[in-house]
């Protein structure tokens, strides 16, 4: 018989998945609607791709005053304000008639996301135990890539049937939805305890706490590694890798797909290891550290392997996409040097190194790319190795620098 307070504890956390879900639909869908987009509103490359980035930039703006709101104000109405701003995002979207519009749109639609994660773990970790933090984080992280699957081939479905603007009032109705649940299903706390969002923290105490954050030793360590460890994965799978298949083994739209495919599945199975990992290992820096060298090791191979043949660079690319999503024990990590009236905006925090880490190693790429001398669009074997090398390089440094931060307490079951 389940008790009534972790039936209640399912429910919330139940709900916390299906908003991360809209989270990242909105967060990649402009790639399976760019032709359309382009075509209607006779938007250039260079513009459909400033519009998109525009989320990036907003939710990376956001976080910090999110973290604010989250310890101030508590998760379920922070994530029912900014999901709200969500819907609005996305109708604004949908009725767009010019990249403005557009614009307009994407920033809206990245200030609602921005609590989406960060949002759902300060709830995990007033909800339950810490040695379950990490578990129920990676279980949240590979529920929400539904959301990233929900804006390919579906999406493109949809666009079929009712059209980019229909399949975005209809994303808007579910976020909708979504955010009304927040509101009536999540709670900051379980009954009896100190709810964060209750504490109603003056605005001297939310400086101080700020300061707080900032003088944590441990955070600015795990920061490094935040920094560098997602922008690496998704510098190769998000950026290069399809660039990488067709330039050095010749393959075509569809089977470059099926690839990148199974490097996203290869993703969410690695996050879900990990975190069956840290509820059994103790050492939860070592483990960190250890899959930040195996992952740089593997890109040191694909570095050094002259014209590997396609097997072997797949199964590379396939080891470096499950070994490299290490990532989410970071912010594990996080929460374990964090005290509960901090957790909002330490997390978010650390969430912030991840996005400028993103911005700031995916444009070095591209400087080395750029490096080159293009033939005919194609870029040369080199410059991919190049770019490896660079990411094995960056995480050799960054693993260095955080193996200086203390070992969490983490009891092993």
């Amino acid at each position: 018989m389940i008790r009534p307070e972790k039936r209640q504890a399912l429910k919330i956390y139940l709900v916390l998945c299906g908003a991360y879900v809209a989270s990242q639909f909105y967060r990649v869908a402009n790639a399976a609607i760019a032709p359309e987009l382009m075509t209607e509103l006779e938007l250039s490359a260079e513009a459909m791709g400033g519009i998109t980035g525009l989320f990036f930039l907003a939710f990376a703006a956001a976080q910090i005053p999110t973290g604010v709101l989250l310890d101030r104000y508590g998760a379920r109405r922070t994530m029912t304000g900014l999901f709200t701003v969500a819907v609005l995002g996305a109708i604004v979207f949908a009725s767009g008639n010019s990249g403005t519009v557009l614009a307009i749109g994407r920033i809206l639609l990245g200030l609602g996301c921005a609590a989406g994660l960060m949002g759902a773990m300060v709830v995990i970790a007033r909800w339950y135990p810490e040695e379950r933090f990490a578990a129920l984080s990676a279980m949240l992280f590979v529920v929400g890539g539904g959301g990233t699957l929900l804006a390919t081939t579906p999406l493109s479905w949809a666009v079929e049937i009712i059209g980019w603007r229909g399949a975005f009032l209809c994303m808007a109705g579910l976020t909708a939805i979504f955010a009304l649940l927040l509101f009536l299903v999540v709670r900051d706390a379980p009954r009896g305890q100190a709810e964060a969002g209750h504490q109603r923290e003056s605005w001297g105490e939310v400086l101080i706490g700020l300061r707080a954050v900032l003088a944590n030793r441990e955070l600015w360590l795990v920061s490094v590694i935040q920094f560098v460890g997602y922008a690496t994965v998704l510098t190769v799978v998000g950026l290069w890798g399809g660039p990488y298949l067709a330039d050095v083994h010749g393959l075509d739209g569809v089977a470059r797909g099926n690839v990148l495919l199974a490097l996203n599945v290869a993703v969410l199975v690695g996050v879900s290891l990990y975190g069956r990992l840290d509820h059994y290992v103790s050492q939860r820096k070592w483990l960190i550290v250890a899959g930040a060298l195996a992952t740089a090791v593997i890109l040191a191979l694909l570095a050094l392997l002259e014209e590997p043949d396609l097997w072997t660079a797949t199964t590379l690319l396939l080891l470096f996409a499950a070994i490299g999503s290490y990532v989410m024990l970071n912010h594990a990590y996080a929460r374990a040097v964090l005290p509960d009236h901090l957790i909002g905006r330490g997390l978010t925090f650390q969430n912030l190194a991840v996005f400028l880490g993103v911005a700031v190693i995916q444009s070095a790429s591209g400087l080395i790319v750029g490096g080159f001398d293009n033939n005919a669009g194609e870029s040369p074997e080199l410059a991919y190795r190049w770019i490896f090398g660079f990411l094995a390089v960056l995480l050799v440094v960054a693993a260095a620098i955080f193996a200086t931060a203390r070992e969490t307490k983490n009891t092993p079951k």
